[in-house]
């Protein structure tokens, strides 16, 4: 085949032969998208059927994630009514699965006490080191969602604890800014 031609003069089995490179190289991308092992190293059967298994599973985390996001809008809701907007305050801690640890907090942007170096200092405390870091400011509000892990998985962590300092960081006035 000549360099300017184009692929429809191609014999068939040279055809052939650029589809299935071309769908190697859609599978190796869905591999490297799900972070799957590549396709090469099992049957395409079992690989697609593990990339189907890895889908649904992000999708249920989606999904999981759309409700705790309704159910802390309706907090800040609740919140917001029965307090002013320069007053909204929240932390909740759960564990979403086991050794695993996310932490969801709301406050004003002139909170001096929450810093992100004592968010840290508190849940590394805990006996959990911090994965990821998401937080955005609002209005006069800052949201931050936190994952962490622990540190030793034989040890684990203290989740309440967690929650109980984070809670008196970030409610309780303080008395010595400096």
């Amino acid at each position: 085949m000549r360099p300017g031609s184009s692929s429809s003069h191609a014999p068939p089995a040279e055809k052939e032969k650029l589809r299935r490179d071309r769908m190697k190289d859609l599978y190796s991308t869905l591999a490297a998208l799900l972070n799957l092992q590549p396709y090469e190293s099992k049957s395409l059967p079992s690989f697609l059927d593990q990339a189907t298994t890895s889908l649904k599973l992000l999708k249920e985390n989606v999904d999981r994630l759309k409700v705790r996001k309704e159910e802390l809008e309706k907090e800040v809701n609740r919140n917001a009514e029965s307090s002013t907007q320069h007053r909204l305050k929240l932390v909740h801690v759960t564990e979403p699965e086991d050794l695993k640890l996310e932490v969801n907090l709301i406050f004003t942007v002139n909170n001096k006490r929450v810093v992100p170096v004592e968010l840290y200092r508190v849940i590394e405390q805990g006996g959990a080191e911090i994965t990821s870091l998401y937080s955005s400011t609002v209005g006069h509000n800052i949201y931050c969602t936190i994952h962490a892990q622990a540190f030793q998985p034989r040890l684990g962590f203290d989740a309440k604890q967690i929650e109980a300092q984070l809670k008196e960081l970030v409610y309780l006035p303080r008395h010595n800014l400096y």
